[in-house]
């Protein structure tokens, strides 16, 4: 599972900053702008695989992550490539504005694309357990696929009781308390009380995980936690058109919620915090590892991926699109090109400033 987890984390991750890069390679052919080199993996280069019509060179890289594509004059401008029809630097503004875009263009549309096809399969809906049969009933444009009692839903350990020296985490589901299933939180309150002092089993469910651990009541028959429920997950599928209108909808919510979280995220940095949930390439590793075990989930997890990328590479960071865009925004509104060298020193400081950020972030994701 570890080694399938594994793989599975380094195709998706690597086959969204393809789509990526396709974006960048695909507007710059459009525009006439030639492509020295299209890779796979990151340097350094293993192999040349061959050269097309177009003089385009595409090459195999000994680090398996992602790929990028290398322009002729992207970082240069030089009299000569100025003047160069076929170099990036001689394009027009906009034209510039639209290759750099295009990357996070197409992560967006693979995002869509992907959720379509889960709502297309059958998606996954949270519901109060003595809901489920209204919401089948709202959603009457949707096929009725499964139905999965989940039971409590954790929101928050508390400190100084039974579940915070145990291996229950927030956002865990408590499926069943010694083998008896509850219908209502009196009846899960219940089953505690009856258990105080007592070794108890718990049944857990942890994204797709179903596992048991043990945890004592205290006196009162609790065990510390706040919780919602109970919950089912129930499964719809949506036919063509309304699947493809569904995943418009998932992905502009998905967009806006997202980018609230990085806008609170960098206010974080500002202040000076590094806040508890975020996470880097090892817990999008372990995340992967979670959702590995259902072809949805992964699909689900994908389209969620592709769009955070698509945000985050749009971001007016140095080194990333979003970076090179500023620049392109400064050239066009006060007419004149900025500085090659102090623009290559911002990007080469955003690049070293992004690196410490994933490493600082993936050693907290080690220490979790």
């Amino acid at each position: 599972m570890l080694f399938t987890s594994i793989v599975a984390f380094i195709v998706i991750f690597s086959l969204l900053i393809l789509v990526h890069e396709w974006g960048h390679f695909i507007s710059a052919r459009i525009f006439g702008v030639k492509v020295d080199e299209f890779g796979l993996g990151l340097p350094p280069q293993a192999k040349r695989l061959f050269r097309d019509r177009k003089k385009t060179e595409y090459t195999l890289n000994w680090l398996p992550l992602g790929g990028f594509v290398r322009m002729k004059g992207e970082d240069a401008h030089s009299p000569e490539l100025l003047k160069a029809k076929d170099s990036f630097a001689a394009q027009k503004v906009w034209q510039r504005i639209v290759i750099v875009c295009a990357g996070v263009v197409m992560n967006l549309i693979a995002g869509f694309l992907l959720f379509t096809i889960v709502f297309s399969i059958g998606t996954t809906y949270l519901s109060p357990t003595e809901k489920v049969d209204g919401m089948i009933t709202e959603n009457s444009d949707a096929e009725f696929v499964s139905v999965q009692p989940l039971g409590m839903l954790v929101n928050e350990i508390l400190e100084g009781k039974p579940a915070a020296e145990s291996e229950l985490k927030a956002f865990d589901f408590i499926a069943a308390v010694d083998g008896e299933i509850f219908a209502n939180a009196e009846e899960f309150q219940h089953l505690l009380k009856s258990r105080a002092e007592q070794e108890t089993t718990l049944l857990l469910i942890r994204r797709n995980l179903e596992f048991e651990i043990a945890i004592t009541p205290n006196a009162d028959g609790e065990i510390g936690v706040a919780f919602t429920g109970p919950l089912t997950a129930v499964q719809l599928r949506y036919p063509f058109p309304n699947s493809f209108l569904e995943a418009g909808k998932e992905t502009w919510r998905l967009t806006k919620l997202i980018t609230g979280a990085i806008g609170g995220l960098f206010g974080s940095f500002v202040r000076g915090q590094l806040p508890e949930g975020i996470g880097g390439p090892v817990a999008i590793a372990k995340e992967t590892f979670y959702r590995a075990s259902s072809f949805l989930a992964l699909l689900n997890f994908a389209a969620l991926l592709s769009i955070t990328l698509a945000i985050f590479n749009i971001l007016p960071i140095p080194a990333l699109d979003g970076g090179r865009l500023l620049f392109l925004l400064f050239e066009g509104i006060f007419r004149r090109r900025p500085s090659p060298r102090w623009e290559a020193k911002i990007h080469t400081a955003g690049y070293i400033l992004l690196l410490g950020l994933i490493v600082i972030i993936s050693w907290q994701d080690i220490f979790r």
